[in-house]
């Protein structure tokens, strides 16, 4: 539904080759619903698991909704898998049940969708001011992947994208490059996309963020003359 980080969705004929691919080989896909709560400019897109469910399973956590301290996630997987999750030594001390007891009262008093609600419009504020900024700073810059999540890619085709990382990182301003989450890097050319950074904004406040992408617009600009 969304994949990390470039954000593109699979298409529902792609989706549908994947659940029939999963009941021909008696295959188990696992699903990651990647920024399912996070999502501003599409409708949701159902789970995977929804159309297979004898052969997905669906993980979930409460990392980037509540915190990762919270430590608890889930696997919805097929049935005949239950005895083998329930019996398995996975190593570690599990959630402690009062979190897990007080996770399940907050989900059904409703609270946890009103969180959810107040969570993603704040999100989506932040992300839009983002946006402007980026529009007005780095004028012409084809942003992508920014309908999900907490992240979004910028393209700077005219100045590699690890030198601008290196740049910001010496101004408080730290950012990725598309390349860092390849297994190879991508080979220049003229439909390459490595020069690409990846821009997260979970961990902006709201009034960090035009002084940040000035920031980031000043290290493009310096990188820029240094490549002159």
């Amino acid at each position: 539904a969304h994949q990390f980080p470039t954000g593109v969705v699979l298409t529902p004929a792609r989706r549908a080759e994947l659940a029939d691919w999963a009941r021909e080989v008696d295959g188990l896909i696992m699903e990651d619903d990647y920024d399912a709560e996070f999502r501003y400019d599409r409708h949701p897109v159902g789970a995977l698991q929804g159309m297979a469910p004898d052969h997905v399973a669906l993980l979930g956590s409460l990392s980037k909704t509540l915190s990762p301290a919270v430590r608890l996630g889930w696997i919805a997987a097929p049935g005949r898998w239950t005895e083998a999750l329930v019996a398995r030594d996975t190593g570690g001390a599990p959630p402690p049940v009062i979190d897990q007891d007080a996770f399940s009262r907050f989900l059904t008093s409703g609270s946890y969708d009103r969180h959810l609600r107040a969570s993603r419009l704040r999100y989506k504020r932040r992300r839009d001011r983002l946006l402007r900024e980026l529009a007005a700073h780095l004028p012409g810059a084809a942003v992508g992947g920014a309908a999900a999540g907490f992240h979004l890619l910028l393209p700077l085709r005219d100045c590699p994208a690890d030198a601008v990382v290196k740049e910001a990182a010496g101004h408080d301003v730290r950012l990725a490059s598309l390349d860092d989450y390849r297994t190879v890097p991508e080979e220049p050319g003229p439909d390459a996309s490595a020069s690409t950074l990846v821009v997260g904004y979970g961990n902006l406040t709201d009034q960090a963020v035009p002084e940040a992408v000035r920031r980031l617009a000043a290290a493009v600009e310096r990188v820029r003359g240094q490549s002159v």
